[in-house]
């Protein structure tokens, strides 16, 4: 093709007819010009057919991490709850007559507000979308300004896990390991009991804890720090159902 032009226009200048010669050149210009043009619109609509798949892709593997999370948050939720209500159950038994309690249902609830808290939520997906720019691609301004906030709240919770953490680890563990008689709540309610055998201090009562003003003090703590956290796990699971409705309405 580039040889015929050339023929054409090396006619032109042995006719001395530069006039056309000129017109020609600035023709051939503009076809060249409006060649490129489509080129690049080609070339850009593959590029943009390209991203959209490559978002598609990203957005469905992460509504399945999202997904999942919602599950993870849900059962923290369940967990902590129990933990509120157990704290909650022990506080009432301080104005009760301990010698009409449970020492078995008294010991079952000492073990619900020891549990530490530690959601399992995976970021893998979010993460590199948001170090590759494929978080970018989206073309839903609320979705991207979400998931970009995401990384926040899941801090926030994280922060409040630790916070609930440390002060059971650093306060209530070490009272409960000088005032409760494990081995006798493992030789009574455990399934190693027989291999545990009973306890030296067999007279010892648990419930006599209910006496000492600083396990009040230390279960009203786990009592708020569990209605705080809650606030945070729901908080962090409303997002992540407002962002999978979203990518529903992608479909």
């Amino acid at each position: 093709m580039i040889k015929f032009f050339r023929k054409i226009r090396q006619k032109m200048l042995t006719e001395n007819n530069f006039s056309k010669y000129l017109i020609y050149a600035i023709g051939e210009i503009v076809l060249v010009i409006i060649g490129i043009l489509i080129a690049l619109q080609i070339n850009n609509w593959n590029i943009n057919q390209s991203n959209l798949k490559e978002s598609s892709e990203f957005v469905n593997r992460l509504k399945a991490e999202i997904k999942s999370n919602i599950g993870f948050t849900n059962e923290e939720i369940k967990r902590t709850e129990n933990q509120k209500r157990s704290s909650l159950a022990i506080l009432k038994m301080f104005n009760e007559d301990i010698t009409k309690l449970s020492s078995r249902t008294f010991d079952s609830l000492i073990s619900i507000c020891m549990a530490n808290g530690n959601m399992d939520f995976r970021n893998g997906t979010l993460n590199e979308g948001l170090n590759t720019g494929k978080v970018a691609l989206i073309k839903s301004d609320s979705l991207k300004s979400m998931l970009y906030g995401l990384p926040s709240l899941v801090e926030e919770v994280r922060i409040g896990e630790k916070y609930c953490n440390d002060d059971l680890n650093q306060y209530f563990y070490p009272f409960i390991y000088e005032h409760i008689s494990f081995r006798q709540m493992d030789s009574e309610h455990s399934k190693y009991a027989e291999q545990i055998g009973p306890s030296k201090f067999s007279n010892h009562n648990n419930l006599d804890v209910l006496n000492i003003l600083k396990f009040e003090s230390l279960i009203d703590n786990i009592f708020f720090n569990s209605n705080f956290q809650i606030g945070n796990y729901l908080k962090l699971k409303s997002e992540l159902e407002n962002l999978y409705k979203l990518m529903e309405e992608r479909k």
